[in-house]
């Protein structure tokens, strides 16, 4: 704020000296310190209440951009169900037009889930261990002794 080094500091404190005397100095020091904490406070109450009002502000604009992803995530879903809804009539509709033959329709083979195979599981095979130099044991490890 203000650049007041130590010797601008040690005049201002002799001029107050040669001013008010040795006998009120402290006294006036004590309530120059009272002020200056008082003012601190007060500065640190205003900052503190600028901070909750910009941090409120915040906090509702947050809360708007919730509400709107929200209702769009709901629109999103709807129409989705719509779209699905529209396929699976169309795809019985194409069913029913064209049952010129026995087999049933590619399309509706296709997005049934139902009808998907499901995945092969792999089997492992169980296979003797290899110690590090490669031969095969039955999985007990034997020590040589000496």
């Amino acid at each position: 704020m203000f650049d007041v080094g130590f010797s601008e500091l040690v005049v201002i404190g002799l001029i107050a000296l040669i001013v008010l005397g040795p006998k009120r100095l402290p006294e006036v020091a004590r309530t120059a310190g009272r002020w200056m904490g008082q003012l601190r406070r007060f500065i640190n109450n205003v900052k503190q209440d600028l901070d909750r009002e910009i941090h409120q502000d915040e906090l509702a604009e947050l809360r708007k951009l919730r509400d709107e992803l929200d209702s769009t995530r709901s629109l999103m879903q709807s129409t989705s169900g719509d779209l699905i809804k529209g396929f699976a009539e169309t795809a019985s509709a194409v069913t029913a037009n064209t049952i010129h033959s026995g087999e049933p329709s590619k399309l509706t083979t296709l997005t049934d889930p139902a009808e998907f195979p499901a995945p092969a599981k792999r089997a492992r095979a169980k296979s003797a261990k290899k110690s590090r130099s490669g031969k095969q044991h039955g999985g007990k490890r034997t020590t040589r002794r000496r």
